[in-house]
């Protein structure tokens, strides 16, 4: 299957706008991100020339990182907001959208460590309540098949799931239902209530779900009383050393990035989803909701590239497993966030992520010798395979 192809049918999450939508260039380009001491640095350099390119094809502020198992460099260029003035920093936060789910199968790989759950821990075992509501077919799906996306959840990646809810719930329900703990039960009910979906092409049972990501987590509340949120901090961010924020970037303070996406033909800055939206969009954040800065992204993925190699590190023994033996599927097979890639001859670990106006997309070597990563604050049907081209040329 052809990795782009791949991408625009399954890799992104469903955008903040599309939501709200159913319910109711400049090239400036920083020289070294805002300031640089870093003297010197072929690596870096390289960075920041990928950074300008992404930024000359249109992107509005673009950052990418490169790393291997002891260093890591970050570059950034262009604006946070087209119209604006002020430069992308290294230290701004983007959205990355679906590569949250790696975070989220780390949080789920703990509790399964700790032996609150298990990988084969069905919803009927773990949600009893909210299983007997549920059609049949999903008494016994799992958590690690809801994590793979082998469960035939709807999806929720498209304006049509989007529309299929609404219309047969209704407007006034959505403004009703503002308490997040009601909205989640009453979503979920709806969806497990719903037919199961195929997938297509050569893998049937694979069917990418953001909400299936939903239920995982109502899974790990439930076998630990923590919400995900909570979860993600103590359980991947504190052992990792990784500053995240759940939540748009806009959500964090107005000098932060803004994301843009088409409007009439016009590249627009995106706004911050009100009420009565936000709440329902929310139950979707362990699908995609993380934002960080790039040198924090390069963090990430550093630590998977000692997983690999075999290093000890702070990721959760059965997640690494899962990635140990992703190493060994095929290609375009998916597992605990990533996908199986091959690229250059290697096989890489692969994700993608779009939400809210942002993109971003991560390769990892599945021999632990290097990883790479570009960030985006726009979202159209080509600025994904720029990422792809720059995160290419950069492992090259």
């Amino acid at each position: 299957m052809n990795y782009l192809n791949f991408l625009a049918a399954r890799g992104a999450i469903l955008s903040r706008r599309r939501w709200l939508a159913a319910a109711g260039l400049g090239t400036l380009m920083t020289a070294c991100g805002g300031g640089s001491d870093d003297g010197a640095d072929p690596l870096l350099e390289r960075l920041q020339s990928q950074a300008g390119k992404l930024v000359s094809q249109g992107v509005v502020g673009a950052a990418t990182g490169w790393t291997d198992s002891t260093r890591a460099r970050v570059a950034v260029a262009g604006l946070r907001r087209l119209g604006g003035t002020a430069a992308l920093e290294r230290g701004d936060l983007m959205a990355i959208g679906s590569n949250t789910k790696a975070m989220t199968a780390c949080v789920a790989a703990s509790v399964v460590d700790q032996g609150l759950l298990r990988w084969d821990s069905t919803l009927a075992q773990t949600l009893p309540g909210l299983a007997r509501e549920a059609l049949p077919a999903y008494q016994g799906v799992t958590l690690r098949q809801l994590l793979d996306h082998r469960t035939g959840v709807m999806a929720f990646t498209a304006p049509e799931d989007v529309a299929k809810f609404l219309g047969e719930v209704g407007a006034d329900v959505i403004t009703r239902l503002q308490q997040p703990a009601e909205v989640e039960e009453f979503f979920l009910q709806w969806l497990l209530r719903q037919a199961p979906v195929r997938g297509t092409g050569a893998d049937p049972d694979f069917a990418y779900s953001n909400a299936g990501y939903a239920l995982a987590a109502r899974m790990l509340r439930a076998a630990t009383g923590q919400d995900w949120e909570d979860l993600l901090r103590q359980r991947v961010a504190q052992p990792l050393g990784i500053s995240l924020f759940v939540g748009e970037p806009l959500r964090k303070g107005s000098d932060q990035p803004a994301g843009h996406a088409l409007e009439g033909g016009q590249l627009q800055p995106q706004g911050l989803p009100g009420a009565p939206e936000r709440v329902w969009l929310e139950i979707l954040s362990p699908a995609g909701a993380v934002s960080l800065a790039a040198r924090d992204d390069a963090l990430w993925l550093q630590w998977h590239l000692r997983a690999l190699r075999g290093d000890a590190t702070p990721l959760p023994r059965s997640y690494v497993q899962g990635l140990q033996d992703l190493t060994r599927a095929p290609a375009n097979r998916y597992a605990l966030g990533w996908i199986s890639h091959a690229m250059q001859g290697a096989g890489w670990l692969l994700h993608t992520g779009e939400t809210g106006g942002f993109q971003a997309l991560s390769l990892v070597a599945m021999d632990g010798s290097r990883a790479a990563f570009a960030h985006g604050n726009i979202a159209t049907e080509d600025s994904i395979a720029l990422l792809y081209e720059s995160v290419s040329a950069l492992l090259a």
